[in-house]
């Protein structure tokens, strides 16, 4: 099961998927079906998974005319610079580096896979946490307040490198700023 989530923490423009996947595959025995786990993936095969579905994303926007025909590096270059773009002339903060080193996570050129998070059979508490992370809006509603003067200030979930704590925002432009591509002010 996949979940589409389009925004980051700080509520910049940021694809991504939230994916459960069995950590096995389902066997046909002799009166009906059993489940033989699998052992987690290996660093190296999370990297190697990471490149593919690069290639795989790249080469799907470029079909697709969202990316220019050129080669691999000019490709991928064009998509940087693009997202680059639409992020700062949007919320108008530097982007992060990736996180440091952690087990079966890899990170390329803008691209970064996560395959560390593992629920026991019987954690349905777990999972439901799991599934209602993957599931939630792009707002955090309890990060919204009003302020005095009418505008709506948005508290990011951690500071950004320069302090940053607040997006702050008029009327209904909390709602329209990732289609309207304009300015925000930051509150730090």
């Amino acid at each position: 099961m996949s979940f589409i989530q389009f925004f980051g923490s700080a509520l910049q423009v940021t694809p991504h998927f939230h994916s459960l996947v069995p950590d096995g595959v389902f066997v046909s025995e002799e009166g009906g079906v059993r489940f033989a786990p699998l052992p987690p993936p290996t660093q190296g095969e999370v990297e190697r998974l990471l490149k593919v579905v690069r290639h795989r994303v790249l080469r799907l926007l470029e079909k697709r005319g969202a990316l220019p025909a050129q080669g691999p590096e000019d490709v991928l270059q064009a998509y940087q610079a693009h997202s680059l773009q639409q992020r700062l002339r949007w919320t108008e903060v530097d982007v992060r580096p990736p996180p440091s080193k952690q087990p079966r996570c890899a990170f390329l050129e803008g691209f970064s896979l996560h395959a560390n998070t593992h629920l026991h059979a019987n954690d349905r508490q777990g999972l439901e946490r799991l599934c209602r992370y993957g599931a939630r809006g792009a707002l955090a509603l309890e990060r919204l307040a009003r302020m005095e003067d009418g505008r709506i200030a948005y508290r990011m979930k951690r500071p950004l490198p320069d302090g940053t704590t607040h997006l702050l925002f008029t009327g209904l432009d909390v709602f329209a700023c990732a289609r309207c591509g304009g300015r925000r002010k930051v509150l730090a």
